[in-house]
């Protein structure tokens, strides 16, 4: 790929769900000269290629964990011990992918690029995608990520099977459904022992939780700034791209570019 887009995809049409700074900003008229200034300085930040460290606090487990030292995005970097994941554990591609399960650009990802990225690369042992935490939507998107780690924990096979339930349930954000009832219907529903993931919910959500929002700071690290957002060797991809992108970027890497 040429220069440019050599440490991140971030194309003018991207579509992300990104953290809100404040509460409060709702509450006040900016300024327009405010708001174009801001756009200004934003716009040259959105070109730059340096790698910068994300505004974006690091979850509501833990506020007062810091943020560490910005890097540029490099998969071999990323953490991913522990984690969920599906693929050959071997693959030659590892893709890091970080989302909420609230977030609807990430249900967009799921079910129009995941499922042909699954089929070509997933299945054929050339890549495995390693499930990142993002979640920052709310009471219900922490919710989700305690289940998914006890999911992961009590039934890794159907992880994955669970992850797209989850996403073909989702309404709009924070609308009413995915609460821990609602969770733990889907889990039941696979055959997934529910009453050992409530436990564990329960149980470990201090472990989990910082486990969550060390995945959160890792991204934001590395340049993520809202969901779904990802890494494939040192490409950064941003927001829900078409498939072609990513089978781009999963292609270059696999020749060693």
């Amino acid at each position: 790929m040429d220069d440019q887009n050599t440490n991140e995809i971030n194309q003018s049409d991207r579509e992300m769900h990104q953290p809100v700074a404040s509460s409060r900003m709702n509450t006040y008229m900016i300024p327009l000269s405010i708001v174009v200034a801001g756009v200004l300085i934003a716009g040259a930040v959105f070109y730059s290629n340096s790698a910068r460290p994300s505004t974006v606090g690091v979850g509501q487990g833990n506020p007062s964990q810091q943020q560490p030292t910005a890097q540029a995005a490099d998969i071999s970097k990323v953490k991913t011990a522990g984690n969920p994941f599906i693929g050959n554990p071997n693959a030659p591609v590892t893709m890091a992918y970080w989302y909420d399960y609230q977030c609807p650009f990430c249900k967009r990802t799921e079910q129009t690029v995941m499922p042909s990225l699954i089929n070509d690369y997933v299945k054929t042992g050339k890549v495995k995608i390693v499930y990142k935490d993002f979640q920052f939507l709310g009471e219900d998107s922490q919710t989700a990520g305690l289940a998914e780690r006890a999911v992961w924990e009590v039934a890794p096979d159907k992880f994955y099977q669970w992850h797209s339930a989850m996403y073909e349930k989702q309404d709009n954000e924070n609308s009413g459904w995915g609460n821990r009832a609602d969770i733990l219907a889907i889990v039941k529903s696979l055959g997934i022992d529910d009453g050992k993931v409530g436990q564990l919910m329960t149980s470990k959500a201090a472990e989990y939780q910082k486990a969550m929002d060390a995945d959160k700071a890792e991204g934001g690290a590395m340049g993520i700034t809202g969901t779904p957002g990802t890494i494939i060797g040192k490409q950064l991809i941003e927001g829900a791209q078409p498939y072609a992108v990513f089978k781009q970027v999963i292609d270059l890497t696999l020749q060693g570019k």
